[in-house]
């Protein structure tokens, strides 16, 4: 197995003259300061609302619609810049040349997206998109054509070149890992660190990022491998930093690292499926509470659960507590509250994402009757209303 790696000064040439979608239709309003935006991804053809912002109400649970994106092919993750004043979206599509990435200025005073520009990704399905800390870098996985691209920013938000392409090559054992699947990059609470899943490899890369150039450098070692036929799919950093989490799609699994800077070294793996389960293994996320006590692993079909475990922050090693059905269809994507107090599931193949009560003590998950209507919905991500 190998990776070539190339990079261009000059990047991608920018798609000008095509036209990209808007914040429409505003139908919701807010009566309390303590509101979080949730803002929604989904699977969805360009003319119509493929990204939703949402007003959320932590007295309530419940969520009001403001505004909705169009103009997007399946918009299936997004992310924030530091300074939540930019959003970025794959476009989750392949073949002619491949998915693409899409820039969106941020206004949080009206809850509305507003199209900056658009870049080709570098490969078919993107599938996974982060900044780094400084706001410079957006990093981008290209699932099906198993390849990293790195993106300059600009000073107003928008997508500059692309500095740095990464082509991993390799397979492993599972008819799903006939190639290099990039799924995820994580980097470093060092910003200088940067871990990429390749579920297709049962690999985690570690490079080295150049903060002036963006261009990534093989770390040292270059490669940490895990369990043969496992998929490493999602990395999730200890809020403290000292420790780094993986969810394993195909094997259904949680695995622990102690990091040092450079390095892993696993501490411990956990099945996130039940004991003596026999059908589909299919996991999907994870996501720590804001506290660091807890961890919430997600299961799709045949489960459609959430798995909490406690967490012991000094070793970082997982007790399992418990797990609760989602309620619906695919669980793909969750996220909670940023004062913890909800847990939000949405579903890919279902109309609806689910809200979960959170007990802060107990970590334990109540769901609520109330449930917000999203088809397709597969990232979910909030922030504080401004």
């Amino acid at each position: 197995m190998y990776k070539h790696m190339s990079f261009s000064a000059a990047g991608l040439v920018a798609l000008a003259g095509l036209s990209a979608g808007s914040a429409v239709a505003q139908t919701g309003t807010a009566d309390s300061s303590r509101a979080f935006y949730l803002l929604v991804g989904t699977y969805a053809p360009a003319d119509t609302p493929g990204i939703y912002v949402f007003r959320f109400h932590p007295a309530t649970g419940k969520a009001d619609l403001v505004s909705t994106v169009t103009g997007i092919e399946n918009p299936s993750f997004l992310t924030f810049s530091p300074d939540l004043k930019y959003v970025y979206a794959v476009s989750e599509t392949h073949g002619g040349e491949g998915g693409q990435v899409y820039a969106y200025a941020f206004d949080r005073a009206a809850g509305a997206l507003r199209f900056l520009n658009k870049r080709r990704s570098g490969g078919d399905d993107p599938c996974n998109i982060i900044t780094d800390a400084t706001g410079r870098w957006l990093f981008v996985s290209n699932y099906t054509s198993g390849s990293l691209s790195v993106f300059a920013l600009e000073k107003d938000g928008s997508l500059g070149d692309r500095v740095t392409h990464i082509q991993h090559e390799g397979h492993s054992v599972k008819p799903q890992q006939k190639s290099a699947h990039v799924h995820c990059v994580m980097p470093a609470p060092n910003n200088r660190d940067v871990f990429v899943t390749d579920l297709g490899m049962d690999e985690i890369f570690t490079y080295e990022l150049d903060p002036a150039t963006g261009h990534l450098a093989d770390g040292t070692p270059p490669f940490t491998p895990v369990e043969t036929g496992t998929g490493p799919r999602h990395l999730l950093f200890s809020p403290d930093g000292k420790f780094l989490y993986l969810i394993q799609e195909l094997g259904g699994k949680v695995t622990v690292f102690d990091y040092k800077p450079g390095a892993l070294a696993q501490v411990q793996t956990l099945s996130t499926v039940p004991e003596n389960y026999h059908g589909r293994i299919w996991a999907a996320d994870i996501h720590f509470s804001p506290d660091g006590r807890f961890l919430y692993a997600a299961n799709r079909d045949d489960l459609n659960d959430i798995v909490t475990y406690a967490v012991d922050r000094h070793s970082g090693r997982l007790t399992y507590q418990d797990r609760i059905k989602t309620g619906g269809q695919t669980a793909r994507n969750f996220t909670l509250s940023p004062d913890g107090k909800y847990l939000l599931v949405g579903h890919q193949n279902g109309p609806e994402i689910h809200v979960f009560h959170r007990d802060d003590v107990t970590g334990a998950l109540t769901r609520l009757n109330d449930a917000i209507r999203v088809p397709h919905a597969v990232c979910l991500k909030m922030c504080p209303v401004d």
